[in-house]
């Protein structure tokens, strides 16, 4: 008889996953928040901002990294993205006073995000909800595109756009927790 809510079954993540899945949601809600209500703001703050926000994201991809139980062709792809991202994410906070160049390392960001979790989810049979996933992935990667090559000329502008769907990411992210910690048999990303 199993002695806890993962033995005996073939997980996905390891039992941790859904909390650090939880807390880099809440952060990227209260973060996307902030970006979205607090439109004068410098560029300087807006770039630290905008690089917490790709920050939470490495968080993700580098927890899908280490915690997911699949093929290890995935584990080196999200390990890649990660790093990837936490590059951007740096580079973001350092961006000065360009608002077209913070928006292209953002949206690099979740293009990279983007194509990564739809190719996770279409290629592990083991994610519940995979089709979900695949939607959320090209979705952001979409997003992301149109941030990285948008007109936006101002930090009010990037700022609310960003903003906007840093918070739609951020529930995502609390909503999968959510369902990774009531299935008990694996999550999806």
């Amino acid at each position: 008889m199993p002695t806890n809510r993962i033995e005996g079954r073939t997980a996905v993540f390891a039992d941790w996953a859904w909390q650090a899945l939880l807390v880099t949601g809440v952060c990227s809600v209260g973060v996307g928040i902030t970006l979205a209500v607090w439109p004068d703001k410098s560029v300087m703050v807006e770039g630290t901002l905008c690089g917490l926000v790709l920050l939470a994201t490495a968080a993700v991809e580098l927890i899908v990294a280490f915690g997911a139980h699949v093929a290890t062709a995935l584990k080196v792809l999200q390990f890649i993205a990660g790093v990837t991202t936490l590059l951007l994410a740096l580079w973001c906070i350092n961006s000065g006073q360009w608002v077209l160049l913070l928006a292209l390392w953002i949206g690099m960001g979740w293009m990279v995000r983007g194509v990564v979790v739809a190719i996770t989810a279409a290629w592990s049979d083991e994610f519940v909800g995979s089709g979900w996933q695949e939607v959320v992935g090209l979705v952001t990667a979409g997003v992301g595109m149109v941030v990285a090559v948008g007109p936006f000329e101002s930090v009010v502008s990037l700022s609310v756009a960003v903003g906007l769907f840093t918070v739609a990411l951020g529930v995502t992210e609390i909503w999968t927790s959510a369902r990774f910690e009531r299935s008990g048999v694996g999550a999806t990303l």
